[in-house]
């Protein structure tokens, strides 16, 4: 197995134009995206870490930053590689504008489905008109990923073959409350299982490992960073405060030198699963998933 590939989870902004139901993200209200001074900072400090990082952009929803081309660009030209994860509500040009920014530096181009909010055929029209924009650069990755919300079991199983069948990977997402799965019945359990049991790695479905224990580089190798600047070692981190860095605006930002067993009771976040952050967890079916 190869070594841990450094990745910032960066929210850069709170807010959104979407109020799904089920939003983790709970809005944030209030939270916005930062002002040009405080970009400024936080490019300075994430641009100048060493080595070659993966930057994951989110929300919120990050477009709603009028300057995020310009953020990948900036960090592509750092050397770092750049990722997003987005509901796919901007226009197109905005879209492609980012795309070209980021260039040669893109990786993964991951887009949110809400049918709360649009409609499915709408969305796959853009969507393949995004994975046309992608051509161009063969490390770039595309993904739809939807929610999995209790009740809505066979609808997010029917959009994964119609995406598939468009040459588009489909990454379904289990709802989670309190970075636990949602409480789902068991004939919900089945066709769970029954739609998505061949996906048993969390590169295919989120479902929350338990890694207790497992000498993990969160906090060296892999951070997050909060709409407000705070950079913190992990999502659970964050939630039990116990793993915060810094801040990226004031410049106090500070790694740990080392990694730390994990201590908690579930990994909800396949970022750092993905890229070989936990040490020899290798996501397959022989692991231990929470929830199922």
């Amino acid at each position: 197995m190869s070594g841990p590939r450094p990745t910032v989870s960066w929210n850069i902004v709170g807010g959104c134009n979407y109020r799904c139901t089920y939003c983790v993200q709970k809005h944030m209200p209030g939270i916005g995206g930062p002002t040009d001074a405080q970009l400024e900072a936080a490019l300075a400090t994430l641009t100048a870490l060493p080595g070659s990082w993966e930057f994951k952009i989110s929300g919120g929803e990050p477009f709603l930053l009028k300057r995020l081309p310009e953020v990948a660009r900036r960090l592509a030209e750092a050397g770092h590689k750049v990722s997003l994860l987005t509901n796919l509500s901007a226009p197109l040009r905005v879209l492609a504008t980012f795309i070209e920014a980021a260039g040669e530096q893109l990786r993964t181009f991951s887009c949110s489905l809400h049918r709360e909010e649009v409609e499915e055929a709408e969305f796959l029209e853009k969507a393949r008109a995004v994975k046309e924009l992608l051509a161009r650069w063969p490390r770039a990755t595309f993904v739809v990923n939807g929610v999995v919300v209790p009740g809505q079991v066979r609808e997010v199983a029917a959009s994964r073959e119609r995406f598939e069948r468009a040459g588009i990977k489909f990454y379904p997402q289990l709802m989670r409350v309190d970075g636990k799965p949602a409480e789902y019945g068991w004939v919900e359990r089945w066709r769970i299982d029954r739609a998505f049991g061949d996906m048993v790695s969390p590169s295919r479905m989120n479902r929350g490992y338990a890694l207790k224990g497992r000498l993990c580089h969160a906090g060296s190798k892999y951070f997050i960073i909060h709409p407000k600047g705070d950079a913190f070692s992990c999502y659970p981190g964050k939630r039990f405060g116990d793993g915060h860095l810094g801040n990226v605006f004031d410049g106090t930002l500070k790694l740990w030198d080392a990694p730390r067993p994990c201590h908690y009771e579930v990994c909800p976040c396949t970022v750092p699963q993905n890229r070989g952050i936990i040490e020899g967890f290798g996501g397959g079916a022989g692991e231990d998933a929470v929830g199922f």
